[in-house]
């Protein structure tokens, strides 16, 4: 949970203690649980997160929130690929496409019949 764009995404709703018991679970322990929360600061006001050579050398992804009817992030959508056919240039755009793809998904949980009257 403290590395990639979808960890990022997921870390949105976070307590301080949650944050803080993830920072401590890290291999190097050097993400300090203020660095956790300016991430999830950073997609709240951007709208998805990036993660570049975090999981590995060559890998980069984006990664947006699917959100509940009551607004709190359930789960992320997210999108990878080798870096050297990942610019950064593209990541606006696949920002747009995931995050049009996560509002069908919110919406058609939200009318799902097993999620009615919760």
């Amino acid at each position: 949970m403290w590395a990639g764009a979808s960890s990022k995404v997921l870390l949105h709703d976070a307590s301080q203690n949650l944050l803080r018991c993830i920072a401590a679970s890290t291999p190097h322990g050097d993400t300090p649980a203020d660095r956790l929360r300016a991430w999830a600061e950073e997609v709240a006001h951007r709208g998805y997160a990036v993660s570049s050579s975090e999981w590995g050398e060559v890998l980069t992804a984006v990664a947006v929130p699917v959100i509940s009817r009551s607004g709190k992030v359930i789960a992320s959508l997210s999108l990878s690929g080798p870096s050297h056919r990942f610019p950064y240039e593209a990541v606006e755009r696949f920002a747009t496409e995931l995050t049009k793809a996560a509002t069908l998904i919110s919406a058609q949980g939200s009318n799902h019949p097993l999620g009615q009257g919760r």
